[in-house]
């Protein structure tokens, strides 16, 4: 799923004019026309019960939404008024010729900066188009436009967004002043990244992305940087299980987590990697953890100072959770460097040791999993900083840590290379100590699995953000999972992900 920033968004626009000889006028009027066919189909009882009000900024948004009211009016729908805030200075020539050709059909137009009182006559719409600001919008939204935000935000009738809902930063996800709450939004050509982070999953309700005819080749040309993973990409990249295999086959993973007071960090980790399909997991750490064998027999575990552990063939290595932050750990974690592993997980305690002791870079075929308070200790900002910019500063903590990079939180980002990866899976029910150690062993299990690393990393977080959903959406109140529900409803997700039968 390739999503477009504003600038990738009009480059391809750009392309389309120069290259392939189509308009932007061409381009709006399928714009309008495809969102008009969409809300008709969508929306069609909503449209019957009373007075429709396009509300319409004065550039090429508010042209899309002029040409979408005469569409509507064709449909038959013809209880519908034109709602514009569109000083002259500031209106496009496109949105010019849309309201010439609007007022030629004998649509009602207002004009809310010359009537600002009429603004009321929306409050009694029974359905809204929000045309005021597109995909370019970068700054914040004040005066009155910010009025007209708030006056369609205190409507309690559906409201469609076109291309973006206004006020939002469509490549951050975040809100420029104010921003418009969507029961829908309408994008064009390709879904925009901040869509799906911060704020923006509150704004756009559900999400419609329509052809409006850029071609194949520009869509598939323009660089984008941004890409969501999800249920066709895991399901893909599942690892598959022969009937003929042992468990030699599916790898031998170390987990290095846990002391005593914080074994369960420890447990959840090693216990999640043998819910995905880890052959052996050994569990070790720098306490002797048989103290905990009564409750989780099927572990093997060790110490690290132990030299015998050292002599036995790990296929990947988890290290993080509740292991502590201290000199030993960050002597372990040089080790591991300095004799080669390629396939590890750093998580918890493992992060901080490296920011506080100074260990990065970390070799680049390693995974790191940090939450913004976190990260924040790596790139010395703020995690609320970090949270209005999540793929800027997963990008730079991928490039200071010197490996990829899982920014948890809503939604995860995964870095690769210079690329982010938006895990399109979970919810705040994950908002609790102890699934980020379920993560880390769904991750090492993978990856011990031989699944390379950023498949890997990408089909743990999906499915870890999955479980989340089916929770929520079976009726179970968010607050109310654990780490153990995590753990223990892998069995029968993973199952309906392998055989299709995830919706």
């Amino acid at each position: 799923m390739r999503l477009a920033s504003r600038e990738q968004i009009r480059e391809i626009d750009l392309l389309t004019q120069k290259v392939y000889e189509v308009s932007s006028e061409i381009l709006m009027e399928s714009a309008g026309c495809s969102a008009a066919r969409e809300i008709d189909q969508a929306f069609y009882p909503e449209l019957k019960r009373g007075k429709i009000a396009i509300v319409c900024g004065p550039g090429n948004n508010g042209g899309d939404g002029l040409v979408l009211a005469r569409h509507l009016h064709s449909l038959g729908h013809r209880d519908l008024d034109i709602f514009y805030l569109a000083p002259e200075e500031k209106r496009s020539e496109l949105f010019k010729k849309q309201l010439r050709r609007a007022e030629l059909h004998g649509i009602r137009w207002i004009d809310l900066e010359k009537s600002p009182e009429k603004l009321e006559q929306v409050r009694s719409s029974k359905f809204i188009v929000d045309a005021l600001f597109g995909v370019g919008l970068d700054r914040e939204i004040q005066g009155p436009f910010l009025k007209v935000i708030d006056a369609l935000n205190s409507c309690k009738v559906p409201i469609v967004s076109l291309d973006s809902p206004s006020g939002l930063d469509c490549n951050r996800g975040v809100v420029l002043g104010g921003a418009v709450h969507a029961s829908m939004t309408i994008t064009f050509g390709l879904a925009k990244p901040g869509f799906f982070v911060s704020d923006g999953p509150r704004h756009v309700g559900r999400l419609r992305v329509m052809p409006i005819g850029f071609p194949f080749e520009v869509l598939r040309g323009v660089a984008t940087t941004h890409y969501g993973f999800n249920e066709r990409l895991a399901r893909r990249y599942l690892p598959k299980r022969a009937d003929t295999s042992n468990k030699s086959h599916h790898g031998h993973l170390l987990v290095i987590a846990g002391q005593p007071g914080m074994w369960g960090a420890g447990v959840l980790c090693a216990q999640a990697a043998q819910r995905v399909g880890t052959g052996y997991v050994t569990f070790a750490s720098f306490s002797d953890p048989k103290e905990i064998l009564p409750e989780t027999p099927e572990l093997l575990t060790a110490t690290v100072e132990d030299p015998d552990l050292w002599k036995k063939k790990f296929s990947a290595i988890a290290i993080g959770p509740g292991i502590g932050v201290h000199q030993k750990s960050a002597t372990l974690i040089e080790r591991l460097k300095k004799e080669g592993f390629s396939r590890v997980v750093l998580d918890a305690d493992a992060i901080t040791t490296c920011a506080q002791f100074g260990l990065l870079p970390l070799p680049k075929t390693w995974i790191v999993t940090p939450h913004s308070g976190e990260l924040s200790r790596i790139l010395k900002v703020s995690a609320h900083e970090i949270e209005l910019d999540r793929f800027h500063y997963a990008l730079k903590g991928s490039e200071v840590m010197g490996c990829n990079l899982l920014l948890k939180g809503y939604r995860s980002i995964l870095t690769v290379e210079r690329r982010c990866m938006i895990i399109l899976a979970g919810n705040s029910a994950l908002a609790k100590a102890g699934t980020g150690d379920v993560l880390t062993g769904m991750i090492g299990g993978f990856l011990a699995q031989r699944l390379p690393q950023i498949q890997a990393t990408a089909t743990a977080a999906y499915i870890h953000g999955r479980m989340a959903d089916e929770w929520v959406r079976i009726g179970h109140d968010k607050r109310a999972l654990t780490p153990s529900d995590l753990r223990d409803h892998l069995p029968v997700l993973m199952g309906r992900l392998a055989s299709g039968a995830l919706i």
